[in-house]
Parts: C-alpha cells; structure tokens; sequence
C-alpha cells in the first residue's frame, strides 16, 4: 500500500531522487574510470606486442638461416613450421613472460599498395600462456588488441609476421572494481546521510501542513480564535510562511464575519421580540374591536369609533409590515441599490412633493432649496427618495402647526452630494441621539408627551431604514438636534458609491447560519401570518356591516373618545 502521510511521501521522493542521481553519477564515473583504464591497458599491450613481435622475428629468421621464410610459391618455411609447432620453452616464455597472454602468429606476405596482409596456407600458430602465475589482481581481459604486423625485406611483396595478443592478463577488471565498490560504499553511506536530512526536511515541510490541518480541525470544532503559528523557525521558506499568514489572515476575517452573524443573530432575536411586542398591541386592540362588534349590545356610535380606530390599527401595521419588509430585503441584500447617474434635486423634489399634501394637513410649511446646475451623482433614485420621504415625514410628525422644514441640496467639490432635512420641531435631546438609528425605537416618554399622537403612529423603523440605505450608498449621516429647537438631518451621498472602498465585510455576503436573518424572516413571515389571519376576520365583519362603508372615508387622524378606553374595558367579551 502506497504511504499517504505528507512527511512519508516527502522521504520517499527525496530519496528516490538522491538515488536516482547516486545511481547515474555512479555509473557515469565507473564508466569513464572503465574507458580510462581500458586505453591505458591498449597501450600497455601495444608496447607488450611490438615486443613479441621482435622476438618472434628474431627467431624466425635465426631458425630459416639463409633460406626464405615465404617462398616463391608461397609456402611457410619447414623448419620455421616445425619450430613454432614444437612450442619450446623460448617460444612459452614469449607468451608467458613478454606478452601475458595467449600469442597468435600468423606468417604470410603484405602488399604496401592495398596495405594488405595475406596469410599463408598452415601458417597460424597460436602459443598459450595457461601455464602463466597470476599476480595479485590479475584475470583474462575481454578486451580486443589489434594485430602487430612486422615486415622482413622491402620487395614489393614483403614477407609479413602477423602477431596478436589474445585474452592478455590484466588487472584493468580488479581496479575497476575496486572503483565500483568504493562508489556502492560511498553511496549507501550517502544514501544514510539522505535517510536523515530527508526525515528532517520532511519533517520540516510537513510541520507546518500539520499545523494547518490541526488548526483547521479546532475551527471546524468551533474554536474561531485558533491560529497558526507563524515565522521562519516555523516554516520551511518564505512561501509557507506567507501561506500560514494567509490563513491567519483568513481565519480573522472568519471569525469577524462568525462573530458578525452572532451579532446579527442577537439582533435579529431582538428584532423578533420588537415584532412580537409592536404587533401584539394592534393585533389586541382589533380582536377585541372584532368582539366588540359582533356583540349585539354594541350601539351605532361605539360601531362608528370602532371602525375608524380599527382602520387606524390597520394602518400601523400595514406600515409596520412594510417597513419589516423593506428592512428584512435591505438587510438580506435582497434589495440591491441600482447605481445610475442621474441630478439628486429630481430625486429629492419627488419626496418634497409626496409630503406636500400631509404638509397642508398638519400646517407645516415645506421648503426646498435647490442648487441652480445639476448635482450629478451615481445614485438609486427610488431608494434616495424614500430616505428623503422619511426624514420629511418626521420631521413633520413631530413640528407643531405654524412650523418649518426645509430641504436642502448642495454639490461638495469632491463631486459628492449632501440632502439636508432640518425642521423646527421638538427636537431630540443629547441622551437619546445615539439611539435614534435603533430600530422599533420611538424617543422617550419625555418626546411621547411632547408629541404622543406622532409616537403612536409611528413604528420606529423610518430612521433605520434611511440608515441602511445611506449605508449601501456608501455614505454617511450627521445628526444635530436641539431639544424645542428643532433638528437637522444632513445625508452625504459620494460621487461614485462603488469606488468607495469598504472595510468592513458585507454581513449580506456571509454564509447565513441556522439562526441568522433567513431564520428570523421565517419567524417573522409567521407573525405576518398571524396579522394576515386577524385581518381577513375583521374584513369579514365589517363587509357583514353596513357602516363599514365609511371606514375609508373617514380621515386617519381621527381618534377615539377619551371615554371610549373606558368603555371598551367595561364592556364584557364573548
């Protein structure tokens, strides 16, 4: 079975390599040692043939005397024959002594022309050196010598004596091996010295996976603030210790974003609670008014209060589920802002002229003050103009009759755009300022009692939805308020809300968790339900009611009798 630890595949490739290279330089250098030797031992031979050869012409002309050694017809002198035959001591020790190996002579005639030596017919005599003492390191030599020939006369066919040197004692073999024996042991001890570095630097290299993969495991376990450890005596070189602040750096971002979505979590338990609690009370008051008018005992003027408080109940939480909604689809980056460029007057003088009419109503005078150029910025219109619509919207709720609200737009010459809302109202006091963004949040009873009937019909969602749509346009809000002076919202878009670069991380973007605002959604589209259900009943009742008609034409601002409470309590249930 192949290994699958890192630290086992590290070893075995790092030796396989060392004894690949081991291998080839080896054979590389027994082979060139081989070649040298090889051409050391032809020369030696030359010189050890040149001499057999002098002696056996020696002896061949000493033996022929004054006769020729090759005839007219070209036959081997008889006594020459016979002595070469014969193999005497003289002719052994040639072969024993001079040549060190088994001599072959061959006696014929050589035609300097065509360089051509041609034996004669029973002429090739071969004499053995088996009888040779072996020195120290000696053997046969498979090598192959070239022939010696050496000429007697100078006729233009001279008498040739051809003398090869055959499987010759050498000691070439011994010290080859000897070499190749000296290369294995050199190698096996290189190969123990790469046996040790390769586990250490496997070791090495495989230390800081390990880490990694043990530092996942704990934040795969649920522990966000395990970490790596970094630095060179970690790491084996600069890329790992790059990858581990990489991870290090990823691992912050994970556990930002974890401990982004508890937060959110927290915040959106939260927000359900505040849902529970704002629809529990319209949901009350209409199933008792539901009660109320299905009890016969129940005269026409209280029928008439009912249904317009009912309508007014109605209407907080057909705004109270809308902006539920809208916030639900910001905060689930559902709703996406279209950047286009387009003049932030028409976006703003479009909220300015829905609020007029509610204007006139409450007696507040609403003014706009424009730039005369365009004030070009990338921006939602739509998205811009509700912001705008809801900071006007309470700026009326909550300025007295007689008062003002101005909007204004200025071009900043870094190309961005500030809206300003500021009104003569009742204004917000230091301690509630920072709370104001908070969602289902209405001021304190000391604003209730400035303007309760602003507070009620109010559900503390306007201000946070222009928070979040000033935050997906990048931009930032400042807020100066004084209480009976009145307040000023100021709304600062950038040229280019796509260039402006983020910081913190897009919660919309993070994976969703089982208790983040996709599970608060669930919950919350429930409570809807519940709302839906409490709102088909009393729609049932009121088309069985002939009255039911002026429920919409009786104005929403009408309120019940301050007897009517006391009735209501009074008066017992099914």
């Amino acid at each position: 079975m192949p290994p699958r630890g890192l630290r086992a595949r590290l070893t075995i490739a790092f030796l396989g390599i060392v004894a690949i290279a081991l291998a080839l330089s080896g054979y590389l250098v027994v082979d060139r040692v081989s070649h040298e030797f090889e051409l050391q031992e032809r020369a030696a031979q030359a010189a050890r043939t040149s001499a057999v050869s002098s002696a056996v012409r020696s002896l061949a002309q000493s033996v022929a005397g004054t006769k020729r050694i090759i005839d007219s017809k070209g036959n081997l002198n008889a006594k020459v024959r016979e002595r070469f035959l014969l193999q005497d001591p003289e002719l052994q020790q040639l072969a024993l002594e001079i040549a060190r190996a088994d001599v072959r002579v061959r006696f014929g005639t050589w035609d300097p022309d065509k360089e051509h030596f041609s034996p004669a017919a029973d002429s090739e005599f071969l004499i053995s050196s088996d009888g040779a003492v072996l020195e120290p390191g000696e053997g046969r030599d498979s090598i192959l010598l070239e022939p010696n020939i050496e000429l007697i006369g100078g006729a233009p066919s001279s008498v040739g004596i051809e003398v090869t040197l055959i499987s010759p004692l050498t000691t070439r073999a011994w010290r080859v091996a000897g070499i190749t024996g000296t290369i294995i042991f050199v190698g096996i001890i290189a190969m123990i010295f790469a046996i040790i570095i390769s586990a250490i630097a496997a070791a090495r290299f495989a230390k800081p996976v390990q880490l990694l993969s043990e530092t996942a495991m704990a934040i795969s376990d649920g522990d966000l603030s395990a970490r790596v450890p970094t630095g060179i005596e970690v790491a084996a070189n600069e890329e790992m210790v790059a990858l581990l602040d990489d991870f290090n750096l990823m691992a912050d971002r994970l556990q930002g974003s974890m401990q982004a979505l508890r937060r959110e979590r927290d915040r959106g338990q939260e927000h359900l609670a505040d849902v529970s609690h704002e629809l529990r009370t319209p949901l009350a008051a209409l199933r008792a008014f539901v009660d109320l008018l299905q009890d016969p005992a129940t005269d026409a003027a209280t029928r008439k209060k009912l249904f317009v408080e009912a309508g007014r109940q109605l209407e907080r939480m057909d705004m109270l589920t809308s902006n539920i909604l809208e916030l639900s689809r910001f905060d689930a980056g559902i709703a996406r802002p279209v950047f286009m460029v387009g003049d932030m007057r028409a976006s703003v003088r479009a909220a300015v002229e829905q609020a007029a009419a509610g204007a006139r109503r409450a007696g507040v005078a609403v003014d706009e003050r424009m730039p005369t150029r365009k004030v070009l910025v990338r921006h939602d219109a739509v998205l811009v103009g509700q912001a705008v619509a809801n900071l006007v919207s309470n700026a009326l709720k909550f300025t007295p009759r007689g008062g003002s609200v101005l909007v204004s737009v200025q071009l900043l010459s870094t190309g961005a755009a500030t809206v300003s809302v500021r009104d003569t109202g009742v204004g917000i006091s230091s301690e509630e300022l920072p709370r104001i963004f908070d969602r289902f949040y209405r001021g304190t009873e000391g604003l209730a009692a400035a303007n309760q009937a602003a507070r009620a019909t109010g559900s503390g969602l306007g201000l946070a939805i222009v928070k979040s749509i000033v935050d997906m346009h990048a931009g930032r809000i400042v807020v100066e308020s004084l209480p009976g002076e009145g307040t000023s919202f100021a709304l600062t878009f950038p040229a280019d809300p796509e260039a402006v670069d983020e910081e913190v991380p897009d919660a919309a973007s993070a994976p969703s968790g089982p208790a983040t605002l996709v599970s608060f959604g669930r919950r919350a589209a429930a409570l809807l339900g519940e709302v839906a259900k409490t709102t088909l009943r009393l729609r049932r009742v009121l088309r069985a009611d002939p009255p039911s008609s002026t429920v919409s034409e009786t104005p929403a601002s009408l309120s019940v009798a301050p007897e009517s409470p006391k009735a209501l309590k009074e008066t017992p249930r099914d």
